[in-house]
């Protein structure tokens, strides 16, 4: 069902030709996969982010490596690919090389999958074993279905979109072009709406769905809920950590990049660019502008209105040291009034 991973070589010239780079060196050398520069082999790309790292270039047996443009240094035994994005283009040539492993072979349908009669799908769609796809789902093409996943009813699947093992689209979700989701994501559970009456909550009962567009990619066991009557929005191009929670009716702008076991509260705003840290959390009913960075282990409690970098929680100190800090914490607001009451000095007073 899978794919067998055998790709050939490239050269130094042809690879640099197509990614539209210039290099210095043998561009007959062959390149046959990518590494890092302490592991490399003879026949490795590999890339440097800055000029500092020449000396670890010069220390690994790497003959072919991506350098930033103002890289200079005499690497004459190294034919050097030069770049504005080192990093990105090493991306670039990874994809390029078909070095990714679990494809799926494209158009092959595993006999113990279980489609709906109804479902719509595209041309070259995988599904692998034991996947399931319930009634009026349309599928576009292109696309793979992993192994025990679980599309409901009423689901639609963009084009190029690639669903590892055991996710779960819930029913009535819609998911973009060129979407990814790692195993064992969640997309369009019931959000954890509840009303208290006469001593005991009652469930609020998710009339909206989740949306997904395109390009967005979700890590492995992070949960959407889907929207209580409104959908829960994801934006172009979001990329979404492991072990997220982000719920219901949430709004998410294109391109924000959020790291793993951070939590977002219901109907929580949140603008296009925006870097949310891990562990970071989100309560729910504010908005967050465009270009925030929101540093690691915060809690967001305000609507943040300009974009910046904001942060909160303290940093790690021995025990002891925080056990007195905490102590006199308490004593702040104390403090605080004490300090308020004293006047303050006029010109002449003694």
């Amino acid at each position: 069902m899978f794919a067998a991973k055998h790709p050939a070589p490239i050269s130094v010239a042809d690879l640099s030709q197509q990614l539209d780079l210039k290099f210095r060196g043998d561009g007959a050398r062959l390149i046959h996969s990518v590494s890092s520069l302490p592991r490399a082999k003879q026949y490795d790309l590999c890339f440097i982010r800055t000029p500092k790292y020449a000396t670890q270039l010069q220390q690994s047996d790497c003959t072919v490596c991506l350098v930033p443009l103002e890289f200079e240094d005499d690497s004459a035994d190294k034919t050097l690919v030069y770049s504005a994005n080192p990093h990105y283009d090493f991306v670039r040539a990874i994809i390029l090389m078909n070095l990714t492993s679990g494809q799926l072979q494209p158009g092959q349908i595993h006999p113990s999958a279980l489609i709906a009669e109804s479902a719509t799908l595209g041309k070259g769609v995988s599904v692998a074993a034991n996947a399931v796809i319930g009634e009026r789902v349309e599928i576009g093409d292109h696309v793979q279905i992993g192994a025990a996943c679980v599309v409901e009813d009423d689901v639609i699947i963009g084009n190029d979109s690639k669903l590892l093992s055991n996710v779960t689209l819930c029913y009535g979700v819609s998911l973009g072009q060129q979407v990814i989701l790692q195993p064992g994501a969640v997309i369009g559970g019931d959000g954890f709406g509840l009303v208290w009456q006469d001593g005991q909550w009652m469930r609020i009962p998710h009339l909206g769905s989740v949306q997904l567009q395109d390009r967005v990619e979700v890590g492995a066991n992070t949960t959407i809920d889907r929207g209580a009557l409104d959908d829960t929005v994801i934006g172009q191009g979001v990329k979404l950590d492991n072990q997220i929670q982000i719920g219901h009716n949430v709004q998410i702008g294109e391109n924000t990049a959020i790291a793993g076991s951070a939590a977002i509260a219901g109907s929580a705003v949140i603008g296009k660019n925006c870097k949310i840290s891990g562990c970071s959390g989100i309560v729910g009913h504010i908005s967050i502008a465009d270009d925030v960075t929101i540093t690691a282990n915060s809690l967001v409690t305000h609507s943040i209105k300009n974009s910046g970098v904001y942060s909160s929680g303290t940093p790690l100190m021995e025990n002891s040291q925080w056990r007195r800090n905490s102590v006199r914490f308490k004593s702040l607001d104390k403090l605080a009034r004490q300090i308020s009451k004293i006047k303050p000095n006029r010109k002449g007073d003694k």
